[in-house]
Protein backbone atom coordinates (compact mmCIF):
# COMPACT_ATOMS: atom_id res chain seq x y z
CA UNK A 1 0.00 0.00 0.00
CA UNK A 2 1.16 3.33 -0.79
CA UNK A 3 1.24 6.21 1.96
CA UNK A 4 -1.47 8.05 -0.16
CA UNK A 5 -4.24 5.32 -0.62
CA UNK A 6 -7.65 5.07 -0.14
CA UNK A 7 -9.11 5.15 3.21
CA UNK A 8 -5.65 6.71 4.38
CA UNK A 9 -6.22 9.87 7.19
CA UNK A 10 -4.53 12.99 6.39
CA UNK A 11 -3.77 16.06 8.06
CA UNK A 12 -4.16 18.93 5.79
CA UNK A 13 -1.14 21.53 5.92
CA UNK A 14 -1.98 24.24 3.89
CA UNK A 15 -5.15 25.75 2.98
CA UNK A 16 -8.48 27.02 4.95
CA UNK A 17 -8.35 22.97 6.24
CA UNK A 18 -4.69 23.18 7.77
CA UNK A 19 -4.79 20.82 10.69
CA UNK A 20 -7.68 19.20 10.03
CA UNK A 21 -8.29 15.45 10.02
CA UNK A 22 -9.80 13.65 6.75
CA UNK A 23 -9.89 10.40 5.06
CA UNK A 24 -8.62 9.52 1.48
CA UNK A 25 -12.25 8.94 -0.43
CA UNK A 26 -10.41 8.79 -3.61
CA UNK A 27 -7.45 9.13 -6.05
CA UNK A 28 -7.07 10.98 -9.15
CA UNK A 29 -3.53 11.17 -10.66
CA UNK A 30 -0.11 11.04 -8.66
CA UNK A 31 -0.68 14.83 -7.17
CA UNK A 32 -4.19 14.86 -6.52
CA UNK A 33 -6.37 13.50 -3.69
CA UNK A 34 -10.32 13.58 -2.61
CA UNK A 35 -10.67 14.02 0.94
CA UNK A 36 -13.66 14.14 2.68
CA UNK A 37 -14.42 14.60 7.06
CA UNK A 38 -17.94 13.64 6.43
CA UNK A 39 -18.70 17.20 8.63
CA UNK A 40 -17.51 20.03 6.34
CA UNK A 41 -16.69 18.29 3.39
CA UNK A 42 -19.16 15.28 2.98
CA UNK A 43 -18.30 12.38 1.18
CA UNK A 44 -20.84 13.40 -1.80
CA UNK A 45 -18.55 16.76 -2.07
CA UNK A 46 -14.97 15.89 -1.29
CA UNK A 47 -12.48 18.59 -1.62
CA UNK A 48 -9.73 17.64 -4.02
CA UNK A 49 -6.32 18.41 -2.23
CA UNK A 50 -2.69 18.74 -3.87
CA UNK A 51 -0.53 15.68 -1.80
CA UNK A 52 2.11 18.40 -1.05
CA UNK A 53 -0.36 20.35 1.00
CA UNK A 54 -1.23 17.08 2.99
CA UNK A 55 0.54 14.53 5.84
CA UNK A 56 -0.33 10.93 5.77
CA UNK A 57 -1.18 9.64 8.62
CA UNK A 58 0.20 6.39 10.32
CA UNK A 59 -3.79 5.50 10.56
CA UNK A 60 -5.87 3.47 7.77
CA UNK A 61 -9.62 3.39 8.02
CA UNK A 62 -9.66 -0.32 7.13
CA UNK A 63 -13.42 -0.93 6.56
CA UNK A 64 -13.64 2.81 4.73
CA UNK A 65 -11.14 1.57 2.44
CA UNK A 66 -13.16 -2.14 1.58
CA UNK A 67 -16.13 -0.34 1.05
CA UNK A 68 -14.05 2.55 -1.34
CA UNK A 69 -12.85 -0.51 -3.27
CA UNK A 70 -15.90 -2.46 -3.33
CA UNK A 71 -17.54 1.31 -4.52
CA UNK A 72 -20.27 0.35 -1.80
CA UNK A 73 -21.84 3.87 -0.23
CA UNK A 74 -20.40 5.41 2.83
CA UNK A 75 -21.51 7.90 5.21
CA UNK A 76 -20.79 10.37 6.43
CA UNK A 77 -21.37 9.05 9.82
CA UNK A 78 -18.40 6.43 8.84
CA UNK A 79 -16.20 8.81 8.14
CA UNK A 80 -16.52 10.92 11.51
CA UNK A 81 -16.44 7.66 13.47
CA UNK A 82 -12.85 6.88 12.05
CA UNK A 83 -11.34 10.25 12.36
CA UNK A 84 -12.57 10.57 16.00
CA UNK A 85 -11.08 7.07 16.83
CA UNK A 86 -7.89 8.42 15.13
CA UNK A 87 -8.02 11.48 18.00
CA UNK A 88 -9.07 9.51 20.57
CA UNK A 89 -5.57 7.33 20.24
CA UNK A 90 -3.75 10.09 19.37
CA UNK A 91 -4.74 12.01 22.42
CA UNK A 92 -5.31 9.24 24.80
CA UNK A 93 -5.94 11.70 27.59
CA UNK A 94 -8.88 13.25 26.34
CA UNK A 95 -12.50 11.30 26.91
CA UNK A 96 -14.90 11.47 24.05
Amino acid sequence: MRAFDLGVLITARAGRDKGRCFVIVGIIDDQYVLIADGDTRPVARPKKKKLMHVHAEPELAEDIREKLIKGEYIQDAEIRRAIARYTNKKRPDKEG
